[in-house]
């Protein structure tokens, strides 16, 4: 059960159905985001939509913590995970219609309560445009105070086919790697129409049935990838398994079903998939996608690390993309726990394959001197693991300059190559364990100043 704000009043709703579906999107409806001073270009809107995406989870199928939902303390980790994912899908929704100027999001270009109920009827129109029911999605859009209203029936729809889609309360499926892919690629195809929708205050069925080919590709390419991946780990059979169950238990189309499952039946080689990945944004998706998988258990196999190298240079993704999308998925799940249902990364490296850290340990004490004497010669580097060390967290920024910096040490100490390898920066603990504390800028390692002890207290006269 989901408790949600809105406009002031409390309502308890089951998860999943039409009026609690309205309910999320009445308490945006009520309050929507700030518009900017003039309708931005396109750029800059799609960009805007691209940094809501990353900040709130939704490019990783899953969402932050969202102030319009409260749950009872019963409430399972997927209905909560859920319930956010779906709040803040519906916030980007608002935002793609704010942010184009959209008519019933200008404040004061409307009555208050005729702007709360079109921008609601609206915002259930896109999200049930994507799910393909186009045809009445765009009626509703198009006059959304009309009466009767098709609303409530799209309401029921759509959350049906959320809730379908986010296995929300599958437990044993809903942290797949798969499963929160799926979920992000139905995050861009609705900011993408409404995107498209509210730029031109209509919304155009022909226009959705491209976009909805669009995702549909993308979900091909990533049942094919994540397929192609499991062939290289050790428990595949088992992996494969649990994405034919994420398909089935979507109870997709009949035809969208079938394309899924040939691609994990018969998946392509990485240089045959790679060019299908044709944008930026679709090659940046799958990489990602692959990392999460990947990276998910923090058990690097020999088979995990070659494939995700061998897609980064299918895909042409140079070793300073792979460093950063990694360190962006990893610094995600540090600062998101509470939004997953399954998908963990452990705090402590102990989870990672002893072959791996036993070649860290190897490298780092058959080259201990030459190792120390570069690493002082770049006081940036130094300065960084100094902080580290001490239990200051690095920002994304700093991870990528240690990482390309460890890298560069590899063209004089080749045995740090390990760090270009996917997952290299998970290294980053262990490396600083095995390191003299002497290394450290003296900032780090001069000892505190003594604390002066506390004055006696003054006695009283005649005490």
């Amino acid at each position: 059960m989901a408790r949600l704000r809105h406009q002031s009043r409390q309502a308890e709703l089951r998860v999943g159905t039409g009026e609690w579906l309205l309910a999320v999107i009445g308490a945006v409806a009520a309050e929507p985001p700030d518009c900017p001073p003039q309708k931005q270009p396109l750029r800059e809107r799609r960009d805007a939509l691209e940094q809501q995406l990353h900040e709130s989870g939704l490019a990783y199928g899953t969402g932050a913590h969202d102030p319009a939902v409260e749950h009872e303390a019963e409430a399972g980790p997927g209905t909560r995970a859920f319930a956010h994912f779906v709040a803040g899908l519906v916030r980007l929704c608002a935002r793609a219609a704010a942010v184009s100027h959209a008519r019933w999001f200008v404040p004061g270009a409307e009555p208050a309560g005729e702007g709360v109920r079109a921008r609601r009827a609206q915002l259930v129109a896109v999200l049930a445009a994507a799910g393909g029911e186009g045809e009445a999605a765009a009626r509703l859009f198009d006059n959304p105070l009309a009466a009767p209203s098709p609303l409530e029936k799209l309401a029921d729809k759509t959350a049906a086919r959320l809730s379908r889609r986010y296995l929300a309360e599958s437990g044993p499926f809903a942290g797949l790697p798969l499963h929160n892919g799926l979920c992000a690629i139905e995050v861009r195809t609705c900011a993408t129409i409404g995107l498209s929708a509210f730029d031109h205050a209509r919304l155009s069925p022909a226009a959705v049935a491209l976009v909805a080919r669009s995702a549909l590709s993308w979900r091909a390419l990533l049942v094919e990838l994540l397929a192609a991946l499991a062939r290289a780990q050790e428990n595949g059979a088992e992996y494969e398994k649990g994405i034919e169950q994420v398909i089935r238990s979507q109870r997709l189309p009949v035809r969208e079903a079938r394309m899924l499952r040939r691609a994990l039946n018969h998946p392509r080689e990485v240089e045959q998939i790679a060019p299908a990945l044709h944008s930026e944004a679709l090659r940046r998706f799958g990489l990602t996608q692959v990392l999460l998988a990947a990276l998910v258990d923090r058990k690097f196999e020999a088979g995990e690390i070659a494939f995700v190298e061998r897609l980064a240079r299918a895909a042409r993704i140079d070793a300073e993309q792979l460093a950063r999308l990694e360190v962006e998925v990893d610094d995600f799940y540090r600062k998101h726990k509470d939004a997953l249902t399954a998908l963990r990364l452990a705090e402590a490296p102990e989870g990672l394959p002893h072959a791996l850290t036993t070649r860290l340990e190897a490298a780092v004490l058959d080259n201990i001197d030459r190792l120390l004497q570069e690493i002082r010669e770049t006081g940036e580097l130094a300065e960084l693991l100094g902080k580290a060390s001490v239990g200051t967290t690095l920002t994304p920024a700093e991870k990528v300059k240690v990482r390309e910096q460890l890298i560069d040490l590899a063209k004089t100490i080749p045995a740090l190559a390990i760090f270009a390898a996917p997952g290299g920066m998970l290294l980053l603990p262990i490396l600083i364990k095995l390191l003299p504390f002497n290394l450290l800028p003296s900032s780090f390692i001069d000892a505190p100043p003594p604390v002066p002890a506390l004055a006696e207290p003054q006695r009283k006269s005649g005490s």
